[in-house]
């Protein structure tokens, strides 16, 4: 049965994730929280994984964290199941594909509380069996996110049942935070591209890494340097084969870009990054939402990204930045050559450009507004007619959902 009086006596919501690591639905998540905390909403935050990077942020905002670490699959479930039957919450809103499964589990045969699970990556093949099965979980949800269109058309033609009850909702933004900083000297013939992603293969670095090496093959007068910030998730449970990260490393030296192409850890003044760039790229096979962008078009930078999910949303070709097939080296290559050949005031009036798209895109009352709804939707067991943010559903998500 629903908690009596949740909306009466003030709404308390369980967010759960499975750390506080530097990424980009951590970050979403957090921000959230923060936000609801604002709202007069009573929230707290639950994780499996022992990692702080916004833990600053979540004290800061007077948020109550626990992390339930066990290095057992079976005695983590088992604790989280425990820690969530037993609260005292009116809603859980869980974040990603393991904390969702989880949650769904700790909701069976039956729950008190409203639930709601997330997904944040559009990826490809998830019409297979597993991906399905995983899916027709959700149902035991009463709604569904998704931060982007593609993956909300994924996740209803996989299971029909949950159509009416996914809701895309886009990432929010701090856009004071987040923002164009001084004026800083622009140069027509040098392209300083800055990355912010993880070194995984999903990011696809070492393919942008031989692109880099084609553009500067095919224009050795443009002064293109890239520097890549992001962690390393094999650093410390190496694979058989190379990682992403020293599949880059072997190619930088082979091309002789060590002064060219330079791999950092992940930084914690990502927007000074930003400013500093002349554009802002991702070469991701798939995504969601990404965080990365998102920013960097708060910052007014110019974008080069590749051509997946709601791609088409964020980058209008020539306008605010490029679009890449991310399959392609070549295709890379080209797109780093259209922005490098841009002179900096044509680089710099892309930037305007995409602050004012970031701005009507990312805006945190919107974001919010639409998460209460479905959370005292969720708490008092309504089915509600869900309208999505942003409604505009670009051709790439079509394309990329078939």
């Amino acid at each position: 049965m629903p908690r009596v009086g949740a909306r009466e006596n003030g709404m308390r919501v369980t967010c759960f994730i499975d750390s506080l690591i530097s990424g980009g639905a951590q970050r979403q998540l957090c921000t959230l929280a923060v936000l609801l905390k604002r709202r007069g909403i009573d929230v707290s935050l639950l994780t499996y994984q022992p990692f702080d990077f916004f833990l600053p942020m979540i004290r800061q905002a007077g948020i109550g964290y626990r992390c339930l670490h066990h290095p057992s699959l079976a005695r983590r479930a088992l604790a989280l199941r425990s820690a969530l039957r037993r609260g005292d919450q009116d809603v859980v809103l869980a974040f990603q594909d393991n904390c969702s499964f989880y949650a769904e589990l700790a909701a069976l045969p039956a729950r008190r509380w409203g639930l709601i699970v997330s997904e944040r990556n559009a990826a490809p093949g998830s019409r297979r069996f597993k991906e399905q099965a995983r899916r027709r979980l959700h149902t035991v949800a009463d709604y569904v996110t998704t931060n982007s269109h593609t993956n909300r058309l994924l996740i209803e033609r996989s299971v029909p049942g949950l159509v009416g009850r996914v809701a895309t909702i886009y990432n929010a933004l701090d856009l004071e935070a987040f923002s164009p900083g001084p004026p800083s000297p622009r140069e027509d013939h040098r392209l300083h591209i800055v990355v912010a992603a993880r070194y995984s293969h999903q990011k696809n670095v070492p393919a942008f890494v031989e692109a880099v090496a084609l553009a500067r093959a095919q224009a050795p007068h443009l002064d293109i340097a890239v520097d890549w910030y992001g962690y390393d998730p094999f650093s410390e449970r190496p694979l058989p084969q190379p990682t992403p990260f020293q599949a880059a490393s072997t190619l930088i030296a082979r091309h002789g870009l060590e002064n060219r192409f330079r791999l950092h850890p992940d930084s914690k003044d990502v927007i000074a990054l930003y400013r500093r760039a002349d554009a802002v790229a991702l070469p991701s096979l798939f995504e969601g939402l990404p965080n990365t962008i998102c920013e960097a078009m708060a910052c007014g930078r110019p974008i080069l990204m590749s051509n997946v999910c709601d791609a088409g949303n964020l980058v209008r070709d020539g306008q605010n930045g490029f679009l890449f097939d991310p399959g392609s080296p070549e295709d890379m290559a080209r797109a780093i050559l259209a922005m490098g050949k841009r002179r900096a005031a044509e680089r710099e009036a892309m930037g305007v450009r995409a602050r004012a798209m970031a701005e009507a895109m990312f805006n945190p009352s919107c974001f919010t507004d639409k998460y209460v709804e479905l959370l005292e939707a969720a708490a008092s067991r309504k089915r509600i007619a869900i309208s999505h943010w942003v409604p505009e559903i670009p051709a790439t998500a079509y394309q990329i959902a078939g």
